[in-house]
C-alpha cells in the first residue's frame, strides 16, 4: 500500500489544473482509499468522509498550495491517529512538499517514524522541525527520545541538556539526562538526574522507578534497587504534548477510546479516565475491554461497589473474560468473601491458563485459606512457566516453600528457599525467610544457628524491618546468644507498638521470655512472615 500511494503521488504530479506552474504540480484530481479492511466501522465512515473533502480540495483549481498542504496534512493525521501508517506517510509528506515552512508535517512525521521504528527517518524528520524552529523544546525531548531507542545516548543527552536550560524545572529532561547516563553505564550520574527528576514530578513519575531501580543496582545498592523496583510501572515520561494531544482526538471509535482511558488511567486520573471508556461504550455497549476498563477506574476512584457491578455485566456478554473474574476475585477477597473469591481466581485461570497474576492469586489465597496440596500444585505451575529472574513470578518460589514450611516439610522448605536465592539474588526476603526458618525449625536436620546468623547479617540496609528484628533474635537466640536476643525481641516490640501493631504484641512477648529464660525459639511455622500478603490489594488495574 505504501508503494501503491507514493507511486500514486508521483505520477499525479503534472496532471492536475489550477494555481501556479508549481502548485499545479502538487495537486491531484485522484487518489485511492487506503486498505480498511483492519480498521473498524467508526474508522471506515471517518477515512472516508476526510477522503472525500481531501479529494474535493485537490480537484479545486483555485486551490492554493497551502489549502491543499492542509488538505493533504489533515488526511495524514487521521490515518495515523487510527495506525495506518504506511497510508498516513505519504500524505503528511505531500503536506510537508506543499508547505516546506510548517513545522507540523516533519514533526508529525517524526512521530511516525518513531512509532514504526524507522529511528533514522524520525531522527530526520525532527532535525527538519528544528530548522523551522530551532528552539522547540517539544522537538528536542523527542529527538532525545529517539537517540535514546536507537542506543545513541551520547547524541541524546545534549539534546536534553539543551532543553533543560531553557526549562530548568523539566521532569522530562531530568529524566532523559539520567537514562542517557544509565545507557551509558554512569550510575551514579543516572542516579542523581533521575531522583531529581523524580523530586520535580512531585513522586508521580512512577515510570522513573525501573530506570532508578536499574541505576542503583549498578552502584551495588540492592536495596535502594529493590524499594524502587517494587514501585515500578510500565508508564512513559512525557511531556504536554499540544499537537499529538489533538491527533489524539480525531478518531471516535472504541478503540480510541480505550487507548485515551488507559492514558489517563496512567497518569492517576481516574475521573477522565472513566468518561473515555463510558463514551466508547455508548459506541459499544457489548465491549468487555471498555467495561471492564470502566469498572478499574470505578475501583480506583473507591467506588467498589460500581466497579464490581460493571464487572459482572462484562462477564454477561463475555463470560470468558478472564480479567473480570481476576477482578472480581479481588473485590471478594477484599470484602472476606474467600470462597467465592478461590472460584473467581479458577475461573480466570481456567479461561486464561498463562494469566500469572491470576493463579499466583488463586495459589496465595488457597494456601492462606489452609488448602496447601492444591497451593502446591498452582505454585508449581507458575515456576513451570516463568522465567528465573521474572519479577512476576518470584513469588512462585516463595509460597511455594512457606506451603512446604505450613505442611512441616522444613527440609524440602529449606533447599526452596535456596533455589530462590539463587534465581533472585537481588530479593532479600529469601535469605530472611531461610534464616528464620534455620533458627526455629522443629526439624533438627534443618536447625542450623550459625549460618542463620551469617544470613542475617549480610542482609541489606532495606530488609531491617520489623521483621528483620525480630528474625535477629530468633537466630541470636539459637546460637546460644539470648541477651542480646533479647534486647533485638524488645526493639522489635517497641517498633511494633509504635507502627500501631499492638495485635503483634502479645505473641512477641511470649517469644521474648523464652528468650530471658535462657530458651531459642521453636515453631512448626516459624517463618510467620509473607511480603506478597498485600500484593492483592492494588491489582485490579
Amino acid at each position: 500500500m505504501r508503494v501503491a500511494l507514493l507511486f500514486w503521488f508521483a505520477a499525479a504530479a503534472g496532471a492536475c489544473g489550477g494555481g501556479s506552474p508549481d502548485a499545479e504540480s502538487e495537486a491531484a484530481p485522484t487518489a485511492a482509499l487506503p486498505d480498511l479492511s483492519a480498521a473498524d466501522v467508526f474508522v471506515r465512515e471517518q477515512v472516508r468522509a476526510q477522503h472525500a473533502s481531501l479529494m474535493a480540495i485537490v480537484q479545486t483549481p483555485t486551490a492554493n498550495a497551502g489549502r491543499r498542504a492542509d488538505a493533504y496534512g489533515d488526511m495524514g493525521k487521521l490515518l495515523m491517529a487510527a495506525a495506518l501508517h504506511d497510508a498516513a506517510e505519504p500524505h503528511l509528506r505531500r503536506a510537508q512538499t506543499l508547505a516546506p515552512d510548517d513545522a507540523r508535517w516533519p514533526y508529525y512525521l517524526g512521530h511516525l517514524y518513531r512509532t514504526t521504528g524507522a529511528l533514522d527517518d524520525s531522527v530526520a524528520a525532527f532535525n527538519e522541525v528544528l530548522r523551522i524552529r530551532p528552539e522547540d523544546a517539544l522537538t528536542l525531548l523527542w529527538l532525545g527520545e529517539v537517540h535514546l531507542l536507537a542506543g545513541q545516548p551520547a547524541e541524546a543527552e545534549p539534546l536534553f541538556r539543551t532543553q533543560l536550560a531553557m526549562q530548568p524545572d523539566s521532569v522530562v529532561a531530568h529524566v532523559g539526562i539520567g537514562r542517557a547516563a544509565l545507557a551509558a553505564n554512569d550510575y551514579a550520574r543516572a542516579v542523581e538526574f533521575l531522583e531529581e527528576g523524580l523530586r520535580l514530578s512531585g513522586q508521580t513519575a512512577v515510570g522513573v522507578h525501573y530506570p532508578l531501580a536499574l541505576a542503583y543496582r549498578g552502584l551495588g545498592r540492592l536495596d535502594r534497587a529493590e524499594a524502587h523496583m517494587r514501585q515500578r510501572a510500565d508508564v512513559a515520561i512525557l511531556a504536554e504534548d499540544p499537537l499529538m494531544e489533538e491527533l489524539d482526538t480525531l478518531i471516535e471509535s472504541p478503540r480510541a477510546y480505550e487507548r485515551r482511558g488507559n492514558r489517563a488511567l496512567s497518569r492517576r486520573d481516574w475521573v477522565t479516565a472513566s468518561e473515555y471508556f463510558r463514551r466508547g461504550l455508548v459506541l459499544e455497549p457489548a465491549d468487555p475491554t471498555l467495561r471492564h476498563r470502566l469498572g478499574t477506574a470505578l475501583f480506583q476512584m473507591g467506588d467498589a461497589g460500581g466497579a464490581f457491578a460493571e464487572f459482572e455485566r462484562t462477564l454477561q456478554t463475555a463470560p470468558g473474560f478472564a480479567l473480570a473474574h481476576f477482578s472480581l476475585g479481588v473485590l471478594l477477597e477484599g470484602a472476606g468473601r474467600r470462597p467465592e473469591a478461590i472460584e473467581r481466581f479458577e475461573a480466570a485461570v481456567r479461561h486464561e491458563p498463562a494469566y500469572i497474576e491470576a493463579r499466583l492469586a488463586l495459589a496465595g489465597l488457597l494456601r492462606r485459606e489452609g488448602r496447601f496440596e492444591q497451593a502446591l500444585v498452582e505454585y508449581e505451575m507458575l515456576m513451570e512457566q516463568g522465567a528465573a529472574g521474572d519479577p512476576r513470578i518470584e513469588e512462585a518460589p516463595f509460597g511455594h516453600a512457606i506451603t512446604l514450611v505450613r505442611l512441616g516439610r522444613h527440609a524440602h522448605a529449606r533447599d526452596r528457599f535456596m533455589e530462590g536465592m539463587a534465581a533472585y539474588p537481588d530479593q532479600p526476603f529469601f535469605a530472611h525467610a531461610l534464616a528464620r526458618l534455620l533458627s526455629g525449625a522443629t526439624d533438627p536436620g534443618v536447625r542450623d544457628g550459625t549460618r542463620a546468623l551469617a544470613l542475617m547479617e549480610a542482609l541489606p540496609e532495606a530488609a531491617r524491618s520489623l521483621d528483620l528484628g525480630e528474625s535477629m533474635a530468633m537466630t541470636l537466640a539459637e546460637t546460644g546468644r539470648f541477651g542480646e536476643a533479647a534486647r533485638w525481641q524488645r526493639g522489635a516490640i517497641e517498633r511494633a507498638m509504635r507502627g500501631r501493631r499492638s495485635d503483634l504484641v502479645p505473641d512477641m512477648r511470649e517469644k521474648l521470655t523464652r528468650y530471658e529464660r535462657g530458651l531459642p525459639w521453636r515453631s512448626d511455622d516459624p517463618v510467620e512472615f509473607d511480603p506478597f500478603l498485600e500484593r492483592s490489594a492494588g491489582a485490579i488495574r
